[in-house]
């Protein structure tokens, strides 16, 4: 199987103003929480992860077939690079706004998150991974009716991409998070004190995340961790500068 990562998202690269200062914030209490068990994402390879358009070069023909159609559906899909960039293009062509933080546990959203309140998944630790949650805002005033960015991955099926997180077709993954680092050797005690602090501190402040044309990169790497990045580039890009970086 290759593991050549391409994916993608949203906000990789350099932090200001409001994102920079709420992951900094957050990341400095995990570490307070943590200690040396923290090994955090620098803020640049922090991302969120809009598709990932993982291949499998077939080896008779050498075409790329979708790693996740291969992996979930047992299916042959031939990517479609072009149609793949198109649908960004339009998603993208009216920033998408997502807020992160601000869900107190007794608000009524409207919506879940994998059968979850918003505020159980705003922040959680899981598999190693210490993951920060938001939603789009459309989501939010709808209450759930619009799932922009569950729509957008659906729509990938268009170019022969499947999300990652659609196993089954009525699956729904409507989340924009962000990994903000991992962790090791951490008592679950001391995990669960940390989700419930950050969850705590995000009940009171939020941010809005405006996410065009211009935050959307394609970004290729030997790391699901997407650092060091081996191509990072940003809209309008090519059909044949994705099908280069699986080579």
């Amino acid at each position: 199987m290759d593991r050549r990562w391409v994916s993608a998202v949203a906000l990789y690269g350099p932090k200001t103003g409001e994102v920079r200062n709420l992951l900094e914030s957050v990341q400095a209490t995990i570490a307070r929480q943590l200690g040396d068990a923290f090994l955090p994402y620098t803020l640049e390879q922090i991302h969120g992860t809009l598709i990932g358009l993982n291949g499998v070069r077939e080896p008779a023909t050498g075409v790329l077939i979708s790693q996740y159609y291969l992996e979930h559906r047992g299916a042959r899909r031939v990517m479609d690079f072009e149609r793949v960039l198109q649908i960004l293009e339009e998603r993208f062509s009216r920033p998408l706004t997502i807020r992160i933080g601000g869900f107190s546990p007794g608000n009524e959203t409207g919506f879940t998150s994998q059968g979850k309140h918003p505020h159980e998944r705003t922040f959680s630790a899981r598999s190693g991974a210490l993951v920060l949650m938001g939603w789009p805002v459309s989501t939010l005033t709808s209450e759930g009716a619009q799932r922009p960015l569950d729509e957008l991955r659906h729509n990938m099926n268009d170019a022969n991409v499947l999300h990652r997180y659609h196993a089954a077709a009525t699956d729904v993954d409507n989340d924009f998070h962000l990994v903000l680092g991992h962790y090791t050797n951490t008592a679950e005690s001391t995990l669960a004190e940390t989700e419930r602090i950050v969850r705590q501190d995000l009940e009171h402040h939020h941010i809005d995340v405006r996410v065009g044309r211009g935050q959307v990169r394609i970004v290729a790497s030997d790391s699901s961790t997407l650092a060091p990045a081996r191509f990072a580039g940003e809209l309008p890009l090519a059909a044949d500068d994705l099908v280069r970086l699986y080579d």
